[in-house]
């Protein structure tokens, strides 16, 4: 049985026929950038998460861009960010001018690890950017609480984790910012680049809305040298749409994974850590594995799809060999871009097709269910 890695037009078939009609209103009415329909989609969206502001952005890497600008952070500063995961953290903080300081992660839920993100704080760090990767949470808690011990900003890199919570409490609420991406694959996926960033300072709200547009205030003074990175209202109306859909859609993810971490269990494939109250929403289920490489021409033997999340650690990019850092620095970002792999998950994917995927995988280790 073929199966594939993430059906997107399955998922957005669902809204498709309403969107389309919020479409053709905007035609008819010419407004192709109205403010209102940004300003809506700002608002809804501020009151999912919990925060005060939302500022919808033209891309998610711009989301951390556009803080690390707000809170004033340039050259000579440190920003520690994970060594494991996407670049987009790590090259924001270079495009400021700031040095990124790299920290391992956690192997069980790839996400920084706050030990030792506090061994790594000087007088120099100004931020720590953590990544609820994958849809797993970070440390927040603890991490938030050693960044105010230092007075130190946090800035949460959201972006696979829009609706997860920690209790009652939504991802994006509990650092100085939550930057979160609506790429088409994201767990509120959009249909091309936009992003937007939340907060409860107001301070740091009006500051990104006047960088997203040319640096300019009100008068139509440019007081910052700013970006053109606005949402496009086409983004905001389908989003509109899907956001209405994004806890139960969030709901059947975190159902299979559970149901593949059972099938997993006692078997050469490390499963992540699983939570089934909506911490970790699984935007990827991503499991460690033996003979990766070997693995990956198995499944397409089968026709099971895949995803190679990240195939170098971020300290190991060669955009970042200037920072010196060397080989086995980090040993778990280090084994886990070596041993990593994406299998299938989304919303509707049937219980048929994990058990598909999950015999397809065991069976290249020689173990039957």
């Amino acid at each position: 049985m073929q199966v594939p890695y993430r059906d997107l037009s399955a998922l957005n078939e669902v809204v498709v026929d309403d969107f389309l009609a919020d479409l053709k209103a905007m035609f008819e009415d010419s407004q192709f950038s109205p403010p209102a329909t940004i300003q809506k989609f700002e608002e809804i969206y501020a009151k999912y998460i919990g925060n005060k502001f939302c500022m919808a952005v033209g891309s998610g890497p711009d989301t951390i861009l556009l803080a690390l600008r707000a809170l004033g952070i340039g050259p000579g500063d440190e920003v520690i960010v994970p060594a494991f995961g996407s670049a987009t953290a790590a090259e924001a903080v270079a495009r400021v001018g700031a040095t990124p300081v790299f920290v391992d992660v956690r192997a069980e839920t790839y996400t920084i690890d706050p030990d030792k993100a506090l061994a790594t704080i000087t007088s120099r760090t100004k931020a720590i950017i953590p990544s609820h990767v994958f849809g797993h949470c970070a440390e927040i808690d603890r991490l938030v609480t050693v960044a105010r011990t230092y007075t130190v900003s946090v800035i949460e890199d959201a972006r696979d984790a829009a609706g997860a919570k920690i209790g009652h409490r939504r991802i994006g609420t509990f650092g100085d910012f939550g930057c979160f991406s609506f790429d088409p694959a994201a767990p509120l996926g959009g249909i091309g680049k936009s992003g937007a960033l939340t907060t409860n300072n107001d301070h740091y709200a009006t500051t990104i809305r006047k960088l997203r547009e040319h640096g300019e205030n009100q008068d139509g003074a440019h007081e910052y040298v700013g970006y053109d990175s606005t949402m496009d209202a086409v983004q905001a109306l389908f989003l509109l749409q899907k956001l209405q859909d994004l806890d139960e859609n969030n709901s059947e993810c975190i159902e299979s994974a559970g149901l593949y971490n059972r099938m997993f269990a006692g078997t050469p494939v490390k499963a992540p850590m699983h939570i089934d109250e909506g911490n970790f929403v699984y935007n990827r289920y991503v499991v460690s594995v033996p003979d990766r490489d070997k693995l990956v021409e198995h499944l397409k033997e089968k026709t099971i799809g895949y995803e190679i999340p990240f195939t170098h650690p971020v300290h190991m990019q060669p955009c970042f060999a200037y920072l010196g850092s060397r080989e086995g620095a980090y040993p778990i970002a280090e084994e886990l871009a070596r041993t990593s792999i994406a299998l299938p998950i989304a919303p509707g994917l049937k219980k048929r097709q994990i058990e598909e995927v999950v015999n397809s995988v065991l069976e290249f280790y020689g173990v039957k269910l």
